[in-house]
């Protein structure tokens, strides 16, 4: 059986949208319920359902959009687009990656973080985001892929407080 996101995603990517097109298409798909569930009501006429594509989407994207309403992929909105955001990082050479920190790194920090990004996984490009979260006390988490590597404080206390837990249990035994 064919993976249809990914062929979505396919298809998208090798489309000639500008990135306001495809933002604006991104959202109506993936943030408007209500959107989604006219699209999908069988009752809604496949001719209300295009003149709807046509009024809110822009005009590259009509046909693809069309195509996905007739095919029942307007539930898969949100992978597809993960995936075209894959595929385009992919063609671009881009590792996306996220970093989540207590203290925000100056920049000589963030340009050292992306090249040592860019070089462990052979691209030319990292596509970094920012998150602050205080409740890691201190340190950070950078993923990217599948690679994650934990060096917040939160996770140290964690761990020491398993090991003196299992500790205990030997001890007890």
């Amino acid at each position: 059986m064919m993976d249809l996101p990914v062929n979505y995603a396919k298809v998208l990517s090798d489309m000639n949208i500008s990135a306001e097109e495809l933002q604006k298409t991104r959202e109506l798909l993936t943030q408007h319920q209500e959107l989604s569930d006219i699209f999908d009501n069988p009752l809604v006429l496949k001719s209300e359902k295009r003149n709807i594509i046509e009024r809110l989407f822009p005009q590259h994207v009509w046909d693809f959009a069309e195509e996905l309403v007739d095919g029942g992929a307007i539930a898969k909105a949100e992978e597809i687009f993960e995936i075209y955001d894959s595929i385009i990082n992919e063609r671009n050479s881009v590792v996306k990656a996220v970093l989540t920190y207590v203290t925000e790194p100056d920049d000589s920090q963030i340009e050292a973080l992306k090249a040592k990004l860019a070089k462990d996984h052979g691209k030319a490009n990292v596509d970094l985001e920012m998150v602050q979260d205080p409740s890691l006390i201190g340190g950070f988490i950078l993923t990217a892929g599948e690679y994650v590597l934990d060096r917040s404080v939160k996770t140290s206390i964690e761990r020491l407080e398993r090991h003196f837990a299992n500790r205990e249990k030997t001890a007890d035994s």
